[in-house]
């Protein structure tokens, strides 16, 4: 296979075609023995050894995909006989995937898979900050006040919780829905935030992945990420 080195960095899963462009012109790749600032410069993966900080980089066969993820499936990839899992809902593929992070049972949304174990953990730990965003049912109304409290975090009993946004978008007698945007990935963080002032989430719904969006992906559908939505997730990811 020949191809251009800086999409020959990208499908070792580097990085970004574009991060990859930086780290050529900076002479951080190394090519035969010697290093290669030229971006258009062409790899045999047949004969050329490619090398990054003495890690000789392999083209990668990963593969990258979202759900929308019902209410009422487990995250697992385990087989359960009493309840539903996303693994009823994958496609027939070679490569094992799994899901990156998880979503509560009752909770539906945006779940991402792949089998890249270095992008799975970059998303997914908080020290890479990789934003979450949900849409949040409540029961009753909030008022401005009460919502202005939140907005100040709330100190929960695995740490203090300050939502990077938070918006509320409606609210009336029966229901208020609010977007919430974080980062963190604790267990039932966005449940035990609205439990610290005393409001149960009625339902939830993840809407994005860093640059990922749900967009209008059909309840229990999945879909391979296209490449514009993979550059733009690497270049959040490894920047």
């Amino acid at each position: 296979m020949k191809l251009r080195l800086n999409r020959y960095l990208s499908l070792c899963g580097l990085a970004s075609r574009r991060k990859a462009e930086i780290l050529i012109e900076s002479g951080e790749i190394i090519v035969n023995g010697e290093v290669e600032k030229r971006l258009q410069r062409i790899i045999d993966s047949s004969k050329d050894e490619v090398f990054y900080k003495k890690n000789k980089l392999i083209v990668q066969d990963f593969e990258y995909y979202k759900m929308n993820k019902p209410r009422f499936f487990l995250t697992t990839m385990a087989i359960e006989e009493k309840r539903k899992t996303v693994l009823d809902l994958l496609p027939k593929v070679k490569t094992k995937l799994f899901p990156i992070g998880r979503l509560d049972y009752d909770t539906e949304g945006l779940l991402l898979f792949t089998n890249d174990g270095q992008m799975a953990h970059r998303i997914s730990h908080p020290s890479f900050l990789i934003q979450k965003t949900y849409l949040v049912h409540l029961k009753g109304n909030i008022s401005k006040t009460f919502f202005e409290k939140m907005k100040k975090g709330a100190n929960l009993s695995d740490g203090f919780l300050l939502p990077e946004k938070l918006d509320l978008l409606s609210s009336n007698s029966d229901e208020s829905l609010i977007k919430m945007e974080i980062h963190e990935g604790r267990n039932h963080i966005v449940k035990n935030f609205f439990k610290y002032f005393g409001r149960d989430v009625a339902k939830l719904k993840r809407i994005s992945v860093g640059p990922i969006k749900l967009g209008e992906l059909d309840s229990g559908k999945i879909i391979k990420l296209d490449y514009n939505e993979l550059e733009e997730l690497k270049s959040i990811v490894f920047k």
